[in-house]
């Protein structure tokens, strides 16, 4: 099997240490690098994580039900339809959730799920049931987009959860995004299929991630089916990274609704592991092609979000914007063993 392109170098500071009589301290500092996605991190020898429970409250507060255009009273005032072509009465429902238009779109075809009426839902209450309706929405929005054959090849589901993960309002809702071209890291991603695919005389660099992951478990937290988990090698965010595979799943339309179920399960734990840890926030974001390919399978990732108190200090800085690099202060390996007892 063709090597997956996982690199990892050590390195080590030495500093005086203050809180122990100035004596010499060495701090091991793992970095490392994915040739698949292009990220490289550093992964650091201290624990950091949100000490005590978020106060959501606060943010409740400054954004009431009376001001949010996704509650029952402004709804119909304030979100855009779509043009009857697409969809008769401008916005698509299935169950309690709704689908329209992003009104600040970032491509043709963007646009906005909520999961219900429900303004606020907590971390530990984001149930299969509770999210269900909500990506089942996206689905039937995405075969719609499938059948008015306007030459769309990609698309994903997105999820900012929360104001620390960059969400605008915190009534819980999903974004999508169809387009003719791929995104960045999707771009990435294919590439890195197909260049492995060239040089493995035709191996599929998926399968192969998780050959490699399941046999040394260092990061495979579990396959629930159809879907394998596990913690990124080289993650993207502070707190680390959770990714999840749709094993021979080559296009959007591949998945069932029993796929769904299964991944919205697993989501639901994942947050629940989450909320017991303090955090409060995440992003989630959903890949697929909308046909076949065969070097690509759909695949996720879920990055979780905190503030660093007690000032709420973001936890992006310059290392990540400017240079590039991921600081992470939780080894992916003990966040893979934290994971799996929820998984049971």
């Amino acid at each position: 099997m063709k090597d997956i392109g996982f690199h990892k170098d050590l390195t080590t500071g030495c500093y005086l240490n203050p809180f122990d009589g100035f004596e010499p301290k060495d701090m091991p500092i793992e970095e490392r690098y994915d040739e698949t996605t292009g990220v490289a991190s550093r992964i650091l020898p201290y624990r950091v994580h949100p000490a005590r429970k978020p106060d959501t409250d606060a943010y409740v507060e400054k954004s009431p039900e009376s001001i949010c255009p996704f509650c029952p009273e402004l709804f119909e005032k304030l979100t855009p339809k779509f043009t009857p072509d697409i969809v008769e009465g401008g916005k698509f429902k299935k169950g309690s959730a709704f689908l329209f238009p992003n009104a600040f779109p970032y491509d043709a075809a963007n646009a906005v799920a909520i999961l219900s009426s429900r303004h606020f839902i907590p971390l530990d209450q984001l149930t299969a049931e509770t999210m269900r309706d909500g990506f089942a929405i996206c689905r039937d929005y995405f075969f719609r987009i499938a059948e008015l054959q306007k030459g769309y090849q990609y698309c994903s589901i997105n999820w900012n959860y929360m104001p620390p993960a960059g969400g605008g309002l915190i009534h819980p809702h999903l974004q999508t995004i169809v387009g003719k071209k791929p995104t960045n890291f999707m771009r990435r991603l294919l590439a890195s299929a197909q260049n492995y695919m060239a040089a493995s005389d035709g191996g599929n660099l998926w399968r192969n991630i998780l050959v490699m992951e399941e046999e040394t478990k260092e990061r495979y937290i579990v396959s629930t089916g159809t879907i394998s988990w596990l913690t990124a090698f080289s993650p993207k965010g502070m707190a680390g990274e959770v990714d999840f595979y749709f094993k021979e799943k080559t296009s959007f339309f591949d998945l069932t609704e029993a796929n769904f179920d299964e991944m919205l399960l697993g989501l639901s734990r994942v947050f629940l592991y989450l909320y017991v840890n303090n955090y409060m926030s995440f992003n989630l974001s959903l890949y697929a092609t909308m046909t076949p390919d065969k070097n690509f399978w759909v695949q996720g990732k879920i990055m979780p979000r905190f503030e660093l108190n007690p000032l709420g200090t973001s936890d992006i800085n310059y290392f990540e914007k400017l240079h590039d690099e991921i600081i992470c202060p939780i080894a992916p390996e003990q966040l893979c063993k934290e994971l799996r007892s929820y998984f049971v």
